[in-house]
């Protein structure tokens, strides 16, 4: 393979498909297998340590997903990311968790938001210390926390239903620089809205908070295809 990546063979009694397929996805999610990268079965199956037909399996599940892209008489490759990927499902999470968030701000609780409150404070500690991959952890688990106080399932499934494409635009935004850091200050603001319970605030805010993402993504010089798309 092309990509310097080495994936470690897989262990334990769980299904062999659902461990490559998870191995490969979380590559493919944290950009280690950048868009593009070339998919060939035998050789993720000799660094995983099995045969090919659970990464066979796998790819083709993850083909579903549309992480995974099968070009005829060219082979498997990583999906790319384009400008209008990134625009379209950005706006729509932007609505989704607005929403959301909304919704969620009467059923945080005192502790709930002090937590989120230690969240920010343990995120721009990893920044300081320049620990992107913790500060996108939390950056995450931010989000994660509001949506999961959210009654309305189907919102909820909708919205997580854009999660993994989200994941690789979150890796992404990391990677320009002063982008965490301004989301960090971006959940301030988020979070003394709802600590008021001012849920009409909360959803500008956060809708706010999304798009502009989106505008440092497409305005900035980032590793995407297509970029004169946006």
């Amino acid at each position: 393979m092309s990509q310097t990546l080495t994936l470690s063979p897989l262990d334990g009694p769980t299904s062999l498909k659902d461990h490559a397929y998870q191995r490969i996805k979380d590559a493919i999610l944290n950009l280690q297998l950048k868009p593009g990268a070339p998919l060939v079965e035998a050789d993720l199956a000799e660094q995983l340590g099995v045969s090919k037909t659970p990464v066979r399996d796998a790819l083709l599940e993850l083909r579903r997903e549309g992480l995974v892209t099968k070009i005829p008489y060219s082979g498997t490759f990583v999906s790319e990311i384009t400008g209008k990927d990134i625009r379209e499902i950005i706006q729509i999470r932007a609505v989704l968790e607005g929403l959301a968030a909304r919704l969620a701000t009467p059923h945080l609780s005192d502790a709930a938001l002090e937590y989120l409150g230690g969240l920010i404070d343990r995120e721009l500690d990893a920044i300081e210390v320049d620990d992107t991959e913790l500060a996108a952890r939390l950056n995450s688990e931010f989000h994660e926390i509001i949506l999961a106080q959210v009654e309305n399932q189907r919102l909820v499934a909708l919205a997580e239903n854009f999660e993994d494409q989200l994941q690789r635009f979150r890796t992404l935004s990391s990677q320009l620089k002063g982008r965490l850091k301004k989301s960090a200050e971006e959940h301030r603001r988020v979070l003394l809205a709802l600590c008021a319970r001012d849920a009409d605030r909360v959803e500008e805010l956060f809708r706010e908070h999304l798009l502009s993402v989106l505008d440092d993504l497409t305005n900035e010089e980032i590793p995407i295809t297509n970029k004169e798309a946006v």
